[in-house]
């Protein structure tokens, strides 16, 4: 008997979600779904509970989207590989054509979504090396980024509106410590005092001045000038230590090089 191939399809659309699961168990009999996910944070939790071995992905959903999730798996040892279910125009699935990470493009056709299975079970079998797909992973984000972001804008982010106890506070970015994603919401923390908006991370990023801000990890930015120094464990995790306060954040490798030079 041949091993099942473990897959987590992610949409928010139940009906295109249901059509295919039900196209994948016909055209690939040894597959098994382990997951529906509904969003990109329900997404992560099946992956990271489930382990699957391919994660079709739609781009456009609520929460965290299909190109954060991807930035996500970035950062994990053995990623899944990745099939991205999209309707982006041409300009965008230019991104895809050289990646051996595949996509579909809805309405989702049989005979595509064929040769996409075709495509997944031949990589499958070969044993690509987890570090090329986290390359290859890596490399598609950072193209598509460049493709599907928004004209740059004349002035960077200046004020922030954030809730509190149901109450509502207009904040200067200049003196935000720090932005952490907590569930739905990221966190905005200003002298130890927290608020929550509902801007993702990676939206955030994009209008806040990189001279000014770092992402040190898939889920925070810092303020640089609020770093009062960077440590390294024992074990070689790099962490932050903030200016004024005793809390301690946590630097990913994929974003350790900032500060080799500091």
């Amino acid at each position: 008997m041949s091993q099942h191939t473990k897959v987590v399809i992610a949409d928010d659309e139940p009906l295109l979600k249901a059509h295919l699961k039900l196209m994948l168990e016909t055209v690939w009999p040894d597959v098994d779904v382990v997951g529906q996910a509904s969003d990109g944070e329900e997404a992560l939790a099946f992956i990271d509970e489930f382990s699957p071995d391919v994660v079709f992905l739609d781009i456009n959903m609520p929460t965290i989207n299909g190109l954060e999730v991807s930035r996500t798996l970035c950062d994990y040892d053995d990623p899944p590989y990745v099939v991205f279910v999209t309707a982006y125009d041409e300009y965008a699935v230019d991104a895809f054509e050289n990646q051996a990470i595949d996509y579909l493009l809805k309405p989702i056709e049989e005979e595509r979504l064929e040769k996409t299975v075709a495509r997944v079970q031949n990589m499958l079998s070969s044993q690509s090396s987890s570090p090329s797909q986290k390359l290859q992973l890596s490399e598609l984000f950072e193209e598509l980024v460049e493709a599907t972001k928004p004209a740059p804008k004349n002035e960077y982010l200046k004020w922030i509106k954030a809730s509190k106890n149901n109450e509502l506070h207009l904040i200067d970015v200049g003196d935000v410590d720090y932005f952490i994603a907590d569930n739905k919401y990221t966190e905005v923390s200003v002298e130890e005092e927290k608020f929550l908006i509902k801007t993702s991370i990676l939206a955030l990023e994009s209008e806040l001045n990189p001279d000014v801000f770092w992402r040190i990890h898939r889920n925070c930015i810092v303020k640089v000038d609020r770093i009062q120094r960077v440590v390294k464990d024992e074990l070689g995790h790099v962490y932050i230590d903030l200016k004024n306060t005793a809390e301690q954040l946590l630097v990913s490798r994929k974003y350790q090089s900032l500060f080799k030079q500091m």
